[in-house]
């Protein structure tokens, strides 16, 4: 339900695949522009997985899901391959997902595609972040910083 990966849901256990799935999701809210479960949208559309499967083989149909909000301005290819990304990512075996450094390899090609090659924009890059905030470090948490402006994720 929601981000939670079915194998989170059966056994509680979190695990790096179940990020890769709950990442997924999130591209997919960001493609329809629409909430991962939406009580408020007819029963057919309420979780939103199941309701992107049907329009994704086809541009015309793809395009149905599209967000609105975007009043077309945006390239289809793109939302198109993003959309292949997220379904790598919910793939229902957790051993047949992407790891998370090839989901954001995937997403850079995609964004380096569709902005041109010669942008001096580089793409988003990943550095080891260490918590000290309780005295003690962790070092396999990362956070992702756009380089561009500084933003951290």
């Amino acid at each position: 339900m929601g981000y939670a990966a079915p194998e989170y849901i059966q056994t509680g256990r979190l695990t790096s695949k179940i990020d890769v799935w709950s990442y997924g999701v999130f591209l997919y809210e960001l493609i329809t522009g629409r909430l991962p479960l939406d009580k408020n949208r007819p029963k057919s559309e309420q979780k939103l997985l199941e309701w992107v499967k049907p329009y994704l083989s086809k541009a015309k149909k793809f395009e149905l899901i599209v967000d609105p909000r975007l009043k077309r301005q945006y390239q289809l290819k793109s939302a198109q391959k993003l959309a292949a990304v997220a379904n790598q990512c919910v793939v229902r075996n957790p051993k047949s997902r992407p790891k998370m450094s090839e989901v954001l390899e995937m997403v850079n090609q995609i964004v380096e595609a569709s902005t041109g090659a010669g942008n001096p924009e580089p793409p988003l890059k990943t550095k080891p972040f260490v918590d000290t905030s309780r005295g003690t470090e962790r070092k396999h948490n990362r956070r992702i910083i756009d380089s561009r402006s500084g933003d951290k994720f």
